[in-house]
C-alpha cells in the first residue's frame, strides 16, 4: 500500500480464525472420521492416525489461505478492504467520507469476540465497506472514530493557519501601501 507522506497505518489485519470456527471444527471431525475409518481398515494402525492428522492439517491450511485473501487496513486518512491473491478486488475510501457505522454480532460471534463492521460512505452509489470476522469490532470502530476526529482536527488547524497567514499577508501589504 502506497502511503501519503503524512499517513500512517493504524490497523492492518486479516479476518480472525474464529470467524471460521465452524469450518475448523468440521475439519477436525472429518480428520477424526477419516482417520478412524483408515485405522480400522488398514493393518498398520499408525497410517490411520497419520491420515487423520493430514486431513486436519490440509483443512486448516486451506482455511488459512482463504482468510489470508482478505486484508483490512485503516490508516490516518483511508479505509481499505482488499480481497484476492491473483485477481484482486480493492475498495478504498477516505475517512471523511464515512457516514454511518454498523456493528453486527450474533450470539456465537459475541462469545468468540468477533463481528462484522459495516461502514457506509458518502456518495450516490451507497458504497459500503464490510469487514467480517473482525476481532473485537467495537475497538476497530473506536479506532476509526479517533482517526476521523484527528484528521478533522488537523484539517481545521491547517485551515486556521492558512487563514492567519493570509491575514498577515493582507496586513503586510496594507502597511506597505500606506
Amino acid at each position: 500500500m502506497d502511503l501519503h507522506p503524512d499517513e500512517r497505518i493504524l490497523y492492518a489485519r486479516t479476518p480472525s480464525w474464529r470467524s471460521q470456527f465452524h469450518k475448523h471444527l468440521g475439519g477436525i471431525l472429518a480428520g477424526v472420521l477419516v482417520g478412524a475409518i483408515v485405522f480400522l481398515a488398514v493393518d498398520p494402525d499408525w497410517i490411520g492416525i497419520l491420515i487423520g492428522i493430514a486431513v486436519v492439517l490440509l483443512v486448516s491450511g486451506y482455511l488459512w489461505i482463504e482468510r489470508s485473501r482478505t486484508k483490512y487496513v485503516v490508516t490516518t486518512h483511508r479505509l481499505r478492504v482488499r480481497n484476492g491473491f491473483i485477481s484482486k478486488e480493492l475498495q478504498e475510501t477516505r475517512l471523511d467520507r464515512i457516514q454511518n457505522v454498523t456493528v453486527n454480532q450474533s450470539v456465537i460471534e459475541r462469545l468468540l469476540m468477533i463481528g462484522t463492521v459495516d461502514y457506509d460512505t458518502a456518495g450516490d452509489d451507497g458504497s459500503r465497506f464490510q469487514m467480517t470476522g473482525v476481532p473485537k469490532p467495537d475497538g476497530l470502530v473506536r479506532l476509526v472514530d479517533q482517526a476521523q476526529r484527528a484528521a478533522f482536527e488537523a484539517e481545521r488547524r491547517q485551515s486556521a493557519l492558512a487563514e492567519a497567514e493570509a491575514d498577515d499577508e493582507v496586513r503586510r501589504r496594507s502597511s506597505q501601501g500606506e
